[in-house]
């Protein structure tokens, strides 16, 4: 315990260095740390509380879960994101309820937190929580939230496709991403359905899902894609359908090498170079430019 003693008393140093270090070696010290540790969230030092909950996270005992909750109200943001990382490393159930609370924080590090959390523990009730955080004002946060809304599989499925009719472009780019991350054929017909998106990046988002589904009778549709008027667009039609690898789409990916942009040409030659090696045929027509 003396030892103990003294790593908790080095988390009061002035030097973040030797809190960081003795946050690390409390964690390594197993469950006699923890009572300690408890005591210390109480310290009037957020620099302190910080790296005691960080410890316990560490830790990952269940037994820390109730004092590491009430971290998550610490009126430092920075407590209160460590207590959120803390709470998704012990994975608790009984945690589900207060980070779905805390994804809705003031300070857009501990939502980002509180959602890459939820994600790691895979609640079912925490799913609109996380499809809510595809709207936050905070790129990182929605970046999160399509991490974890992937993470959660199956469950968050209703939502993310009703999201993605959402009024906000980059939400709805966002469901389309998390979709296309959990590769589930039966998301297949709602992304089609954004094909036609009036916002060039949502329909770039969707081509890039339906390519990592892999989705083989979506061959005709991305063909299509290729004459979109936005470059972006018809760049991600040329990856997804070499993705996919559909022979039939070497044909047009042909043509697509007298697109007028470079980076179209390189891709549907590249898309129909992979298909034909795929298929051990014979090489496509070499590129025009």
């Amino acid at each position: 315990m003396a030892e103990i003693d003294k790593l908790v008393k080095t988390l009061g140093s002035s030097r973040w260095e030797a809190r960081r270090a003795a946050s690390e070696a409390l964690a390594n010290m197993g469950s006699p740390a923890i009572g300690p540790l408890i005591d210390v969230l109480k310290d009037k030092n957020p620099d302190v509380r910080w790296a005691a909950t960080r410890a316990l996270g560490k830790l990952g005992d269940p037994a820390a879960v109730k004092p590491i909750v009430k971290a998550l109200r610490d009126e430092d943001s920075g407590v209160r994101k460590t207590a959120a990382e803390a709470l998704g490393k012990i994975a608790d159930a009984r945690a589900t309820v207060p980070l779905i609370a805390a994804a809705d924080d003031e300070d857009w590090s501990v939502r980002q937190a509180a959602v890459e959390s939820l994600g790691k523990m895979g609640q079912a009730k925490a799913v609109d929580a996380v499809v809510n955080a595809l709207r936050d004002g905070y790129s990182d946060v929605r970046q999160s939230a399509v991490t974890a809304a992937a993470q959660m599989g199956k469950p968050a499925i209703p939502a993310l496709i009703k999201a993605l009719g959402d009024d906000s472009p980059d939400t709805r780019r966002s469901s389309a991403e998390a979709l296309g991350r959990m590769k589930d054929n039966s998301t297949i017909p709602a992304l089609a359905d954004r094909l036609a998106d009036g916002n060039a990046g949502v329909r770039q988002s969707v081509i890039e899902a339906i390519g990592r589904i892999g989705d083989i009778s979506s061959t005709v549709r991305l063909v299509a894609m290729l004459e979109d008027e936005d470059s972006s667009v018809r760049w991600a039609a040329a990856r997804a359908l070499g993705d996919i690898g559909n022979l039939e789409a070497v044909g047009p990916l042909t043509l697509a090498f007298k697109d007028a942009n470079s980076g179209v040409r390189w891709a549907a030659y590249k898309a129909a170079d992979s298909i034909c090696r795929r298929f051990n045929t014979q090489d496509p027509p070499p590129r025009t430019d």
